[in-house]
């Protein structure tokens, strides 16, 4: 029995206890360094791209701006061209109107009756 009482002691379970947690330390440092290398190989490789990616930053911006210039020319040309349009709407409209007066015109003078002769 003092030899259970020995091995369930305090001291005893403690130290059992730190030497698993020491060994399921160990265990999780071994896993970790065995998938750091290729770890290391991808993250290499995003770097990589990354920093492709930023080379080019300038010259995208670069590209952006002269489009953003082109397209406010275009627009201006658009405004103007949309402007024109209205403008030609607002002389068809009149001339419609005057050619519908002509017409009207016209025909109140064929329907108005002809004075008596007599008068």
């Amino acid at each position: 029995m003092e030899i259970f009482d020995a091995i369930l002691s305090a001291p005893v379970l403690f130290g059992l206890v730190v030497a698993a947690s020491l060994v399921l330390v160990a265990r999780a440092v071994i896993n970790l360094l065995d998938k750091v290398s290729p770890l290391r190989v991808q993250l290499d490789k995003v770097n990589k791209v990354l920093s492709n990616v930023h080379d080019g930053i300038p010259k995208k911006r670069a590209k952006v701006s002269g489009l953003q210039e082109e397209l406010k020319t275009l627009r201006e040309a658009e405004k103007r061209l949309q402007d024109y349009n209205a403008a030609l709407m607002d002389v068809e409209l009149q001339a419609k109107r005057e050619e519908e007066d002509k017409r009207r015109q016209e025909e109140i003078r064929t329907r108005r009756p002809e004075p008596p002769e007599g008068l």
